[in-house]
């Protein structure tokens, strides 16, 4: 069987109106670190298939010790939602090592983040995961926020682990009207394997996202060329047209809030051909060197999926050297 054309989940790009007030939540309220800081150079906006690069500074920030899951913030916009769901990239979930509920306090007092959905236990053991304790919240600037501990285990794999209180992205959620389609290219074109796959018309998710009682909706989990739950990974989820969000991408720009993913490849080469031949996706760029921080002479090219999601594959982890 031939191994997906990705590996880890390298990152999550969040573009927002107030990134200072991000960045400090990140590093006040979740104990991360900063990586790099730095203005967007002209190549990597046309890397990315954008007009022109962002304002201001990017700030690239990881949990205490992880190489992978980290978050780059820019400058962006806020998207306007008027529906239940978000459309393309919805925002990341995180790994709580500890005190789940503790955080939970410390960030409700946190100016400009709102709770959406407080602590509380979500079993999916009848699909093969896990109990785990999650809370849910809207940061400053308008990204959905996630944060997971794990109860008990899967079955057949682990769940992810923390060395911080609070560790790095592990999921990244991918909302879709057309679910077959998209789970056609992440796990066809690219060979992502699926280690959670559910449909229901009613289950705690539904009562949680206050979605219609009866509304079929889908959830599966991919991941990249890892073990066990490997590296992080796509958690695309499928609902009814009328309750995502209609706004289109744009190409020549980012969305607001959760913008841009980035994944590693072993053969970054293989990732640009297979991408290049699918008619569902759009290339942005070939494979190219980039110089900047902190991708110091890696090869990265990016693309629009089917979705019309922004995906980056880098051919190295982002480099978190001082």
């Amino acid at each position: 069987m031939t191994p997906p054309l990705v590996t880890a989940l390298q990152g999550m790009t969040i573009a927002t109106a107030d990134p200072a007030a991000l960045v400090a939540m990140f590093t006040e309220d979740l104990g991360w670190d900063c990586v790099t800081r730095g203005p967007l150079s002209p190549a990597l906006a046309r890397l990315w298939g954008l007009a022109e690069a962002p304002p201001g500074e990017a700030t690239v920030l990881r949990s205490p010790g992880s190489d992978r899951g980290m978050v780059r913030v820019v400058a962006g916009f806020e998207r306007v939602r008027s529906r239940t769901m978000a459309s393309r990239w919805a925002g990341i979930e995180m790994i709580v090592g500890y005190d789940l509920d503790g955080l939970a306090a410390r960030l409700d007092a946190r100016p400009g983040f709102r709770t959406t959905v407080p602590p509380s236990d979500w079993d999916w053991t009848e699909y093969g995961s896990n109990v785990h304790r999650a809370f849910i919240g809207i940061a400053p600037g308008g990204t959905h926020l996630a944060f997971t501990m794990g109860l008990t285990q899967p079955q057949g794999r682990e769940f992810p682990r923390a060395a911080a209180q609070v560790g790095h992205v592990f999921d990244v959620p991918l909302v879709a009207t057309r679910f077959e389609v998209a789970k056609r290219f992440w796990c066809g074109t690219l060979g992502m394997v699926p280690f959670l796959e559910s449909a229901f018309t009613d289950h705690l998710w539904k009562r949680l996202w206050r979605l219609p009682p009866g509304s079929p909706a889908r959830l599966d989990i991919y991941k990249g060329d890892a073990p066990g739950t490997g590296l992080g990974g796509i958690e695309l989820q499928g609902y009814e047209e009328a309750l995502v969000d209609p706004e289109p991408a744009r190409v020549d720009r980012f969305d607001g809030g959760a913008c841009m993913v980035t994944y590693t490849s072993r053969d970054i080469d293989a990732a640009h051909a297979a991408v290049a031949a699918d008619p569902t996706a759009r290339v942005m760029s070939a494979p190219a060197t980039v110089t900047d921080a902190p991708y110091d002479g890696a090869r990265a090219f990016a693309f629009l999926g089917p979705l019309g999601e922004r995906v980056e594959i880098v051919e190295r982890p982002w480099s978190v050297a001082a």
